[in-house]
């Protein structure tokens, strides 16, 4: 099994853009990228965009090889109905969403609606993502129930991915934030993969939109998936947003080495350097005042 991770937060874009290949299977888990419209009151800088464009055209070449595409939820970093990476990516694939009518919030489901109305035509198959299984030769895919985004269903839910090749497993959790809640880590704890790519706790809201509880729970659970032997954990997207991420999980990073785990970012996985841009926007500013105007094809990407 070869693991490519495309776009992520340490790469200085807000994404979880996965693509996996085995001897059996192409897949690709959320092929899309975005970028916050505001952060420190501030829009993106030119630094930001470039990446984001450079992201885009990793993420649209790899997904054309795909054969099999996930989309595991409607938010612009995790699906794009054209904005940034052509549609035509899904032409001739199947598809696995997550259901546009059940356990989802208005926003995401007026979203799903129109992003399905243009791929229906040209994918190959679209089908439900939730609870589906799919075996080509040794390889599986299996997609979870519906779990909350984030702590509580507020901002709607979203499906997790295993994929094993029949000697290495890899769990993707999408936007679970942590994970805080039993029902983000169960899925994981019945898979239990050699490798984790999880979206990390929210704490650069830590104190707003994100508790101290939270955090903790988030790190209780994440002990729990050392315990049944995860050796690796690829922690990233909400987190990175965080300057102080290292400091915030300390006793989890001291927990892991104990037990011979490792937990590093998607940026250190593939062996690039971390690039937090959204979390130094403000310096990138007082080093080079250099906002660059949003090309108008993006603009809604850019839409919370």
């Amino acid at each position: 099994m070869e693991i490519k991770l495309l776009a992520f937060d340490s790469f200085g874009v807000r994404s979880m853009s996965t693509f996996i290949q085995t001897d059996d299977v192409l897949l690709h888990i959320d092929p899309s990228a975005s970028l916050a419209p505001s952060r420190y009151g501030l829009p993106p800088h030119r630094k930001e965009v470039e990446r984001l464009l450079e992201c885009g055209k990793v993420i649209e070449d790899f997904a054309r090889e795909s054969e099999v595409i996930v989309i595991t939820h409607y938010h612009y970093d995790h699906h794009d109905p054209g904005y940034l990476i052509p549609l035509d990516i899904y032409k001739g694939k199947v598809v696995y969403v997550k259901n546009p009518e059940e356990k989802i919030n208005r926003s995401q489901m007026i979203r799903a609606r129109y992003f399905l109305n243009l791929i229906k035509p040209i994918a190959k198959e679209v089908k439900i993502a939730e609870g589906s299984e799919l075996r080509v030769g040794k390889t599986a895919i299996k997609i979870s129930d519906p779990v909350p985004h984030g702590v509580n269903d507020r901002l709607g839910y979203v499906v997790e991915v295993s994929v094993s090749d029949g000697s290495t497993k890899v769990v993707y959790t999408s936007d679970v934030e942590g994970p805080p809640l039993e029902e983000q880590v169960r899925f994981i704890l019945v898979e239990k993969p050699d490798t984790l790519i999880i979206d990390g706790p929210m704490t650069y809201m830590l104190g707003f939109r994100y508790s101290r509880k939270a955090l903790q729970a988030s790190i209780e659970n994440l002990k729990k998936v050392i315990e049944v032997g995860v050796k690796k954990i690829v922690i990233d997207h909400h987190f990175l947003r965080d300057v102080s991420y290292r400091d915030r999980i300390v006793e989890l990073y001291q927990y892991a080495k104990e037990r011979n785990s490792e937990i590093i970012t998607a940026a250190e996985f593939m062996n690039r350097p971390i690039e937090m841009l959204e979390a130094l926007r403000n310096k990138l500013y007082q080093e080079k005042p250099e906002e660059m105007k949003i090309p108008e094809n993006l603009r809604s990407l850019l839409e919370e």
